[in-house]
């Protein structure tokens, strides 16, 4: 009697109200049809769904507990029809009884984590329901502002008069992808989409993004008129209509498409599409010369991004290292779009950054359902902006270079201690590694980062009393060599007794150390080599990398490095191991991508 009372009651509080609240849903392109739905969703965002999913004939699973049994009286007021029982007290009986409604047709619901929690962690076995039913699982987060959480186990929220409620539908997670850690981040990431969405903080700020999108938007066109008709295009959203919901891989530089190989060679071996979008020339080339579908990442204005992904439909999307665009990774979360990130770092100065717009920033990458971070300095500053994540290594590591052509070394003629080769050299790093060839008797090659400082590098050269040959001669013999394609570099570095990673004098952080140490060639590099601190840690301590500040302590460095004996062997095995790939796969699942 007390129940029914109290069920009554609560339909009537419920209902007055729920018709206050201002309601916003967040759905899916591409939902599923049909009754036979089970629904996911946490155990604190139970209010508000009563209200908004009232009449609708769900069949929902509450515990046999005193509490649940108030609960099943306010849901069966509403309209539900409910199953009692918990992983405690007639957990098999009552799956069994959804199991059986799923395959009569019926809508179905539960909160993985009740009745008890752990919070935000679904219970092992409910995952047994929908792959025996052989229905799919629908993710459902539900956020409010403003709202009352109460200091319960699952922090019950009850959103406050006139609110602003958002509920937002997941994709579908099919049965055969049903497992404990795949629906933990699906309903997780449906949570963080609503929290997103409810933020004034993050809305203010986005907003303030757009608005500087527009009024940037006549310059930027004015700039795009100077460039090829393609990028024009591509950097405008206007690429060619893609039907097959592709994986969308994005990486800004060459270095970080990179990074993406392997991520990149999972998804061809299992024979899913995808197509990769870039900033820069140079990597837009090499998705060109490899063969690959892909174009420039529009410019971040609401136009160009809105076009984009009309025209691509991603199914899902991999982001390498932090390439943060505000307004394109907030449509792309408003389109329920699974998205996840490897090789993700970040530097000092990008964390404070960052930390103006953390609301914002944290709240978009919290609806990730995984960031792999290239290390634990790494995952220390994104917890520090509210962002967990797993430390996965680099995916270059896993990379080996092709092993330069046997031509490539008629090119170049040794010195007395043999070959340096100088990798994405920066200004004025080229003064010093010249300075150090002179002095350890080498020969320079040198691999400027930007095309345009040819000239300047060349003129250089001939100062310091080297008489320079350009790669696209095909000199013969050369005491001095100036690399002036690209592609190269990789497999470059394998002809080399020693190398140097340029943007390591500067403050810059460094660039990839990981392509001449896969070719077991000792490196000098300079102190700003934080993008590869954990992996210059480790190369240091095995005696096949020295850190220097100034010429002689290169020539120092170079001399003892080149002293040694037998550097190949002092390569460690974790510089190619397979946490990344392992990782990487268990990422790949959790985003309903199948490898």
């Amino acid at each position: 009697m007390k129940a029914q009372t109290a069920g009554t009651a609560g339909r009537v509080l419920l209902s007055l109200l729920g018709r206050t609240w201002r309601i916003t849903r967040l759905r899916p392109a591409s939902g599923i049809k049909g009754n036979s739905i089970l629904f996911a969703f946490w155990h604190g965002v139970q209010l508000p769904l009563i209200f908004t999913h009232r009449n609708m004939g769900i069949k929902i699973l509450i515990s046999r507990s005193r509490d649940g049994s108030l609960a099943s009286s306010l849901c069966e007021y509403m309209g539900f029809k409910t199953v009692r029982g918990s992983s405690s007290r007639g957990g098999m009986s009552a799956a069994r009884e959804l199991v059986n409604a799923l395959k009569e047709g019926e809508p179905v619901a539960i909160t993985p984590d009740g009745p008890k929690g752990p919070s935000e962690v679904v219970k092992r076995g409910l995952s047994v329901i929908p792959r025996r039913a052989g229905t799919p699982v629908v993710p459902y987060g539900v956020s409010a502002f403003p709202a009352i959480r109460l200091k319960s186990w699952d922090k019950f929220l009850i959103p406050l008069p006139f609110a602003k409620l958002v509920i937002s539908e997941g994709r579908p997670v099919l049965p055969r992808n049903c497992n404990q850690e795949t629906l933990t981040a699906a309903v997780k990431a449906e949570s963080r989409r609503a929290e997103l969405f409810t933020c004034p903080i993050a809305s203010a700020l986005i907003s303030f993004a757009k608005l500087a999108g527009w009024i940037l938007t006549p310059l930027t066109e004015l700039i795009l008129r100077f460039r090829s008709p393609e990028e024009r295009n591509e950097r405008s959203g206007l690429i060619p209509v893609v039907s097959s919901r592709p994986v969308w891989l994005h990486g800004s530089s060459l270095g970080e498409l990179k990074g993406l190989l392997p991520v990149i060679d999972l998804l061809k071996t299992s024979g899913i599409r995808f197509f990769i979008t870039c900033t820069t020339p140079a990597a837009r080339e090499f998705i060109n010369q490899q063969g690959l579908t892909g174009s420039y990442q529009p410019i971040d204005t609401q136009k160009a991004v809105t076009r984009f992904l009309d025209r691509l439909q991603p199914g899902a999307l991999i982001l390498a290292e932090t390439e943060y665009w505000p307004v394109l990774l907030y449509e792309t979360m408003s389109r329920g779009i699974p998205a996840g990130m490897v090789n993700a770092r970040l530097s000092k100065k990008s964390t404070s950054g960052y930390k103006l717009i953390k609301p914002l920033f944290s709240k978009t990458l919290s609806c990730f359902r995984g960031i792999l971070t290239r290390s634990q300095k790494d995952s220390d500053r994104f917890l520090s902006l509210g962002v967990k994540t797993q430390i996965a290594g680099d995916g270059k590591a896993v990379v080996k270079p092709a092993d330069p052509p046997e031509n490539w070394i008629k090119k170049i003629k040794p010195g007395i201690k043999g070959i340096i080769v100088a990798g994405s050299t920066r200004a004025g790093e080229e003064k010093v590694i010249l300075e150090i060839a002179l002095q350890t008797g080498l020969t320079p090659v040198l691999v400027p980062r930007h095309q345009n400082r040819l000239k300047e590098v060349y003129s250089l050269a001939e100062r310091y009393g080297f008489k320079p040959d350009l790669w696209s001669d095909n000199p013969l013999d050369s005491t001095c060599l100036i690399v002036d394609v690209r592609g190269v570099l990789a497999s470059l570095y394998g002809l080399s007794d020693i190398a140097f990673v340029g943007g390591t004098l500067g403050n810059l952080g460094g660039h990839n150390v990981m392509e001449p140490l896969s070719h077991s060639v000792p490196i000098i590099i300079g102190p700003s080599h934080h993008h590869f601190a954990d992996v210059v840690k480790m190369a240091t301590k095995d005696n096949i990398c020295r850190v220097f500040s100034t010429v002689e302590q290169g020539v120092v460095s170079a001399n003892e490095l080149l002293d040694l004996t037998c550097v190949s062997e002092k390569v460690p095995a974790q510089y190619n191991s397979d946490l990344f790939l392992t990782k990487m796969k268990a990422l790949l699942g959790k985003m309903e991508i199948s490898v």
